[in-house]
C-alpha cells in the first residue's frame, strides 16, 4: 500500500502539472512546456520528451530542455535505446549508472555515466504513446528518488493533455475535410469540364492528404499520358510519359489488382513492376483508385510521393475512395447531360426539317442562322450563347400554325393574310413559353425577331434598343441568309451586293452596330 503521505505528494504533483500544461493547445507546446517545467524544477542535466510515431514504429525526440535541447527530432528505431524498454513496458525506469547499461543510446555519442529515469507516457485509456525522462549524462546533476513523483505526475498530465490536444486536432481535420469535401462537390456540380473536375478533385486530395502529387490517367489510343496532373513534381517528371511512353498494363498501371483498387505502393523501387525511369525520378509511395463511371472503366486517379515515402493511413484511402466516388457521380451526370444535349439537338435540327420540308424556309436556313447568330454574338460579347442559338432554332416554328394558302400564296397577300403572317412570333411563343428549360433570351429571339431598328417592325413596334439585343443580334444574321439565299421570288444575290443592302439598312431597319459588328466576321456562309 502507497503511504498516505507518498500518495497526496503525488497527488499535488499532479494537480500542479496539470495547472501548467492544461491551458496549452498544441502538441509542441505540452512536450516543450513538460522539459523546460522538469528541467526547471530538478537538477537534471538533460529533461527529453518522446513520442511514438506509429507509421515508421520510431521514437521521436519532440522536446527537449538542457545538454540535449539541439537534438530534437533525433529517431529511435524500434528496439535501440532504453526509452524503448520504458515505452515497451509501460512502468518507470530508473538507471544508477547509463554508461554501464548497453541498452543506452547516447545522443551526444560518447558514453558517459550518469543517472537516468524515464516514465511512460499513457493516453486516458493506458495506452503508452511516449517516454519523459530526464537523466545527468555530461554534466554535474543529481536525480533525487522523491522527484520520480514530480517526472509521473508531468507525464500523466501531459497524457491527458496530449489526448485532449489530438482529439481538437482530429475534429479540426475532420471539419476541415467536410468543408473540402462540401467545397469540391460544389464545384463538380458546376463544372461541365472532365478534366476540370479531375483537377479540382485532385487539388482537394493533395490538401487534404501528405502526397506530393496527383494525376488523373486516361485511356488515350493505347498509350498512358496524364490528361491532368497537380501538385509538386521533380523537374522534368511530366516530359517521361513522352520520352518512355507506356501503355495501360506496365508499371503501377499494371497492377494485379488496379480495377478493384484502392491500391497502395510503400516503396516503388522495390515494386516488381516498377519502370526504370520513374523509378530514377525519385517517385516513392503511391495509392491509386480507378474510376469506373457508369460500370465502364474511365481512368485512374494517382497520388504519389516523391523522395521520401509515405506510410500508408486508413483515412487517406478513405478520402481518396470518397473524392473518387464524388469525382465518377459528377462525370455520370455529364454523360447524361452530353446524351440530354445531343438527343435535344437532333430534335432542333428535325424540327429545322420539318419548317424546311414545308417549304417555310430554305435548305439549311435554320442551321445556318443558329451557327452565325453565336458567331455574332461572341464578336459582340454577348454572354448566353445557347440562348441564344435555340431562339435561332425556333425563330420561325409559330408559322407551322399557318394555313399553306396564306404561306405558300404565290401572289401578294391580302391585308387581312398580312396581318395573320404577323402573328406568327406571338403564335411561336405561346407553343414554348411552357418549355422550362427555354431561357428568356430564347423566347426574346422567337417574338421579337422581326421588330426594326426604325420601328416599323411587328409584332409589337418596338424601336432601337427597346428590341432585346439577341433579337437585333438574329435579325441581322436572319436577312443576310434571305438575301443569300435563292427564294421563290428571287435568286440568291451576290455576297457584296448582299453586304451593300446591309450597310444601307443600317440605322433603318437594323442596329447599325451589330451590323458593322456583323461586316467584321469576315468570310460568311451563303
Amino acid at each position: 500500500m502507497i503511504p498516505v503521505d507518498l500518495e497526496l505528494r503525488r497527488l499535488q504533483a499532479l494537480v500542479q502539472a496539470w495547472r501548467l500544461l492544461a491551458p496549452l493547445e498544441s502538441l509542441e507546446a505540452v512536450c516543450r512546456k513538460a522539459v523546460e517545467v522538469l528541467k526547471e524544477n530538478t537538477r537534471a542535466v538533460s529533461t527529453l520528451f518522446f513520442l511514438h510515431r506509429p507509421e515508421g514504429d520510431y521514437l521521436e525526440l519532440v522536446a527537449a530542455a538542457g545538454l540535449s535541447q539541439d537534438k530534437v527530432g533525433f529517431r529511435l528505431p524500434r528496439g535501440q535505446g532504453i526509452s524503448w524498454t520504458v515505452l515497451e513496458s509501460g512502468e518507470p525506469l530508473y538507471v544508477a549508472d547509463v554508461s554501464q547499461d548497453p541498452r543506452v543510446v547516447f545522443l551526444s555519442g560518447k558514453r558517459q555515466p550518469g543517472v537516468y529515469l524515464g516514465v511512460p507516457v499513457r493516453e486516458p485509456g493506458g495506452r503508452a504513446v511516449g517516454v519523459l525522462s530526464m537523466d545527468t549524462a555530461g554534466g554535474v546533476g543529481e536525480i533525487l528518488p522523491e522527484e520520480r513523483f514530480w517526472v509521473q505526475a508531468l507525464a500523466e498530465a501531459a497524457g491527458m493533455v496530449l489526448a485532449r490536444v489530438e482529439a481538437l486536432e482530429r475534429a479540426k481535420e475532420e471539419s476541415a475535410r467536410a468543408q473540402a469535401l462540401l467545397e469540391l462537390s460544389l464545384a463538380l456540380e458546376a463544372s461541365r469540364d472532365p478534366l476540370a473536375m479531375a483537377k479540382e478533385a485532385l487539388e482537394t486530395l493533395l490538401r487534404l492528404t501528405p502526397y506530393h502529387g496527383g494525376a488523373l490517367y486516361l485511356f488515350r489510343e493505347g498509350m498512358v499520358r496524364p490528361a491532368v496532373m497537380a501538385g509538386r513534381y521533380p523537374k522534368g517528371f511530366p516530359r517521361l510519359y513522352e520520352e518512355h511512353p507506356i501503355r495501360f498494363g506496365m508499371g503501377l498501371l499494371g497492377h494485379p489488382g488496379l480495377w478493384e483498387g484502392p491500391v497502395y505502393v510503400e516503396d516503388y523501387a522495390l515494386f516488381p513492376g516498377a519502370l526504370r525511369p520513374f523509378r530514377e525520378s525519385g517517385l516513392r509511395s503511391a495509392l491509386l483508385v480507378p474510376l469506373k463511371p457508369e460500370g465502364r472503366k474511365y481512368g485512374v486517379l494517382a497520388l504519389g510521393s516523391f523522395g521520401e515515402k509515405v506510410a500508408y493511413r486508413k483515412e487517406d484511402e478513405g478520402i481518396l475512395q470518397v473524392v473518387a466516388k464524388r469525382l465518377e457521380e459528377a462525370l455520370e451526370r455529364l454523360f447524361a447531360l452530353n446524351t440530354l444535349r445531343r438527343t435535344r439537338e437532333a430534335a432542333f435540327k428535325a424540327l429545322s426539317r420539318v419548317l424546311e420540308y414545308r417549304d417555310l424556309e430554305t435548305q439549311g436556313h435554320t442551321e445556318r442562322v443558329a451557327e452565325l447568330a453565336v458567331r455574332l454574338a461572341r464578336e459582340l460579347g454577348f454572354e448566353d450563347l445557347e440562348g441564344l442559338r435555340l431562339g435561332a432554332y425556333f425563330h420561325d416554328l409559330g408559322k407551322l400554325a399557318l394555313p399553306d394558302e396564306v404561306l405558300k400564296k404565290p401572289a401578294a397577300l391580302s391585308t387581312g393574310e398580312w396581318r395573320l403572317v404577323k402573328t406568327h412570333p406571338e403564335v411561336g411563343l405561346e407553343i414554348l413559353k411552357s418549355l422550362p428549360f427555354l431561357p428568356q433570351t430564347a423566347l426574346n429571339v422567337v417574338l421579337y425577331h422581326h421588330e426594326r431598328w426604325d420601328g416599323s417592325g411587328y409584332p409589337r413596334g418596338l424601336k432601337g434598343e427597346e428590341i432585346p439585343l439577341e433579337a437585333r443580334i438574329f435579325a441581322v444574321v436572319d436577312v443576310w441568309d434571305a438575301l443569300v439565299s435563292e427564294r421563290p421570288y428571287k435568286p440568291a444575290w451576290p455576297r457584296e451586293r448582299a453586304r451593300e443592302e446591309l450597310r444601307a439598312q443600317a440605322g433603318k431597319t437594323l442596329d447599325p452596330k451589330v451590323v458593322e459588328a456583323f461586316l467584321r466576321l469576315g468570310p460568311t456562309p451563303r
